[in-house]
Order: structure tokens, then sequence, then C-alpha cells
């Protein structure tokens, strides 16, 4: 019987991964100190890293990129959100810590929970034009946009799942 399916890498555990990304925090952190000029190319690698991450687990295509976007924008209105809500910046900033352990991180795996369902939401806009606008998406996604977002995502030649395999 041909070995037609690669074997795929154990994954680390939770908090194996936790620590991980605690880590490329503080690099981040030391490298807007040390130099700020720097932060923006050291952020948009490790953004780019943790794109490639979840392409390759959602299989690199539309569902992909619309999880990714649907994830960031319900991110944003959430971090928004309470923005507004605040009473003042040191109440903000209060709130957030406190808060971020229980409330930002439930907040964050339901906007994930909603992200995977993010083409049921395309379909609810109308019965008669959602499906419709999920073709035209994936054909304009595939014509237009895929080679592009895999130039721009691979385009240094490092591993895809390197976030993921360095320690």
């Amino acid at each position: 019987m041909p070995d037609a399916k690669k074997k795929k890498p154990k994954k680390d555990s939770f908090v194996v991964r936790m620590k991980r990304r605690g880590r490329e925090f503080a690099v981040l952190g030391k490298v807007l100190a040390n130099e700020p000029k720097a932060f923006p190319r050291e952020l948009l690698k490790l953004i780019r890293r943790s794109f490639r991450t979840v392409w390759d687990a959602r299989g690199g295509g539309l569902y992909a990129c619309g999880y990714v976007l649907t994830f960031i924008w319900l991110e944003i209105t959430m971090f928004i959100d309470d923005i507004l809500s605040a009473e003042s910046i040191g109440a903000l900033f209060g709130e957030q810590i406190f808060e971020m352990l229980f409330r930002f991180l439930g907040e964050s795996l339901q906007n994930m929970i909603q992200a995977f369902m993010w083409p049921v939401f395309v379909i609810q806009i109308s019965d008669k034009w959602g499906i419709a606008i999920l073709v035209v998406m994936y054909l304009v996604f595939n014509k237009l946009i895929k080679a592009r977002l895999e130039r721009w995502l691979f385009h240094d030649d490092e591993p895809a799942s390197e976030v993921e395999t360095s320690k």
C-alpha cells in the first residue's frame, strides 16, 4: 500500500504555542522600544507568518482569506466597542488588563467561531443573491487575488509554518 498521505508533525500543546506567542510579542516590544523604525517591518513579518499558518490550516483559498478577514473585522469592531464604552483612558486600560483574561478571550473565541461561518453571513445577505455573491467572490479570488496573495505571503521563502515549528 503506497504511502499517499504524509504524516503530519505532532502539534505543539496550547501552553507551548502561547509561550511562543508571548516571546514573539516580547521581541516586538523590544524592537518598538529600541528600534521604532524597524517595528512596522517586524510586525508585518509576524502578521505574514500568522496568516501563512491560517492559510495552510484552512486550505489556502477563498475560505482561508474570508476567515482571516472576518476574524480581523470582528476583533477590530470588538476593540472599538470597548474604547467607545470606556469612561476614560485609564478605565479602558484598567478594564482591558483585568478583563483580557476572561471577557476578551471569551469574545475572541466567539469571534473565531463566527469567522469560521463567514460564508453563512454572505448567504444571509439575500436568499437570491448570497450564493451568487459567493460564486463571484470565488471566481474573482482565483483569477485575480490568489496568486498575488501567495506571492506576498511566501515571497521571502520562509516556511509557512515557521511560527509553529520554531521554539
